[in-house]
């Protein structure tokens, strides 16, 4: 019940916040937000109907990356996989690190060569844009070759969550991590 007030409330602010916005553009972001909601609350069909309906809106990489990850945690490894390399050829937004990420971790899944291949282009990527100490981490599963997929992915998840972060702040405040590697003399 909870869920779905709360739901409604989000929709129901989203719908006069964008209501100046282009309607397949309202409609991707409305679908964008409750997805990555559910998405967090491991609701997982819900969340792939809503980044399905996103995609259909506006085809990007992230809805494209989600609905990749979405298939992955239903064991939809064939669909996932397609998924995560359409994705990947758009690399087109901040959510890049999440596409390679989470190709590494689906490829993992079902070819473990091609999984090692992806995850080195996922250090490499992430030790040039953000590198948290975590990233040696991953490294060691890296050059070990013995995967832990639960701790791989948890991993990533706080590596990318903390990119992605740091990004949107920058890219709303021009504060953070990013200013600071930029240069700014900011208070």
């Amino acid at each position: 019940m909870r869920k779905t007030l709360y739901t409604g409330i989000v929709i129901t602010t989203f719908l006069f916040f964008f209501a100046s916005c282009s309607r397949p553009y309202l409609i991707y972001s409305q679908n964008m937000f409750v997805g990555k909601e559910l998405f967090k609350q491991k609701e997982y069909e819900g969340a792939k109907k809503h980044f399905q309906e996103a995609s259909e809106n506006q085809k990007d990489s992230i809805s494209l990356t989600y609905l990749a990850i979405v298939s992955y945690k239903m064991n939809d490894i064939e669909n996932a996989e397609r998924l995560i390399k359409e994705a990947e050829k758009m690399n087109d937004n901040i959510y890049y690190l999440r596409t390679i990420g989470y190709k590494a971790i689906i490829l993992l899944n079902k070819d473990k060569k091609a999984g090692l291949l992806a995850l080195k282009d996922y250090l490499d990527y992430y030790k040039h844009h953000y590198p948290l100490m975590t990233i040696q981490e991953i490294e060691k599963i890296w050059m070990e070759g013995t995967i832990d997929m639960g701790n791989l992915e948890t991993l990533m998840e706080e590596q990318i969550s903390w990119y992605e972060d740091e990004m949107e702040q920058y890219l709303s405040t021009g504060t953070g991590f990013y200013d600071a590697i930029s240069g700014s003399d900011r208070p």
